[in-house]
């Protein structure tokens, strides 16, 4: 069985193909969503501004762990 890449609390960004009318912002997973029909993975994200979205896996990318640490 599969399982989310990501967790809750966990800090992404989203893909380049995705532009971000906000710039590069970090979001914080704050639920994960089930498998769709097609096998991929859903989350809800919420940006720096306090707003929600949904994200697909294929979407997200993790940060480095510096910039998670945010140095």
């Amino acid at each position: 069985m599969s399982q989310h890449r990501f967790g809750v609390g966990e800090q992404v960004r989203l893909a380049a193909r995705y532009p971000d009318p906000a710039g590069s912002a970090v979001y914080e997973v704050v639920r994960l969503m089930p498998e769709t029909a097609n096998g991929e993975f859903h989350y809800r994200v919420r940006g720096p501004n306090g707003q929600e979205r949904a994200a697909a896996e294929s979407q997200l990318s993790a940060l480095e762990p510096a910039m998670a640490a945010g140095t």
